[in-house]
């Protein structure tokens, strides 16, 4: 399905252009941050990238 979605965004009249501009990652705009938790898992440490704020 994600194959399906990326390469249909290329064909003409398959996304409306108003559409995109009300995505999500467009522009680099979130819906709110998004952290891992927790930081330890399955005694393992995740890694700090993921953690960062």
């Amino acid at each position: 399905m994600v194959l399906v979605d990326a390469v249909s965004r290329y064909v003409e009249g398959v996304i409306n252009k108003e559409s995109i501009k009300e995505e999500t990652f467009n522009n680099n705009l979130l819906e709110y941050p998004q952290y891992t938790r927790p930081e330890i898992f399955l005694n393992r440490k995740v890694p700090d990238v993921l953690i960062s704020r």
